[in-house]
């Protein structure tokens, strides 16, 4: 199994024409954009470009790396890891990694702020893309989704979208243009979040059979049968995604307390 392992980490970096091209643009953007702030003698808030940079780090991680050749050739597990860091680690790094100013810059429009600050928005945010999630892990959806290339890599680029919208109402840069819930909220929507990878995650746990046909035997190659890397998945999905969001959940309470108690005494 080590051995296979360390054979496709080894060979298996690609940087695939579309990844290189969308994060150049973003770099590049995102650098021209500071450039033109430090020449007009504004401040360039380093920590942000720390937490931009990790992100797209991680972006090209989840989707160029070796992980991304065994998520598409071999292991449902590896792919459940991939999803877990394209929607739960890359969208609040970018987020709170990009300054307020270029947010203000692409997001200033009527329509944004009139969407953004309706009282379904956290609602809307949480179900575009949670029933996304559900729908891709459908038996048939998901093999015919990821079983060739185009389809695979949209999906990837949909996930991540609306995994961006999903965080907005926790982590959004410009709480002016579009506010982040009140912390008590939050903590209601981070526990929220917990209940579809639950699901999901339970029934595949516990299934008896093969339910995805995309890998067939391929596992094998690395001492798992198909069913022990389904179930290493589900568990990636249930026990990680959830106690990522149990750990959201407590930061945002304790933030909450210490808030509460600042008040209290202050």
């Amino acid at each position: 199994m080590w051995e296979r392992l360390v054979a496709v980490w080894s060979t298996g970096w690609d940087l695939h024409p579309e990844l290189a091209i969308g994060i150049g643009i973003l770099l590049l953007a995102f650098v021209g954009r500071l450039a033109e702030e430090r020449t007009a003698g504004r401040a360039v808030p380093v920590g942000r470009v720390s937490l931009f940079l990790q992100g797209v780090t991680t972006l090209y991680v989840t989707l160029g790396s070796p992980l991304h050749h065994l998520s598409d050739e071999y292991l449902f597990s590896a792919h459940m890891l991939q999803h877990l860091l394209l929607t739960l680690v890359v969208p609040p790094l970018l987020l709170l990694g990009t300054p307020n100013w270029l947010v203000h810059r692409i997001a200033d429009r009527p329509w944004v702020k009139r969407l953004a600050r309706t009282p379904q928005f956290a609602m809307v945010s949480f179900a575009i893309f949670n029933l996304l999630f559900v729908f891709i892990h459908v038996p048939a959806v998901y093999d015919a989704l990821f079983g060739s290339d185009l389809p695979h890599r949209a999906t990837h680029l949909l996930l991540l979208g609306t995994a961006a919208i999903m965080w907005l109402p926790l982590v959004s840069p410009v709480p002016d243009l579009i506010p982040r819930l009140s912390l008590p909220a939050q903590m209601l929507y981070a526990f929220a979040q917990v209940l579809p990878g639950q699901m999901v995650g339970g029934l595949l746990s516990f299934s008896d059979r093969v339910i995805y046909q995309k890998y067939g035997a391929a596992a094998e190659a690395f001492g798992l049968t198909p069913l022990m890397d389904q179930q290493i998945g589900a568990l990636l999905m249930w026990v990680i995604g959830g106690f990522f969001w149990l750990l959201v959940l407590t930061i945002i309470f304790f933030v909450w307390a210490d808030r509460v108690e600042a008040h209290a005494y202050g």
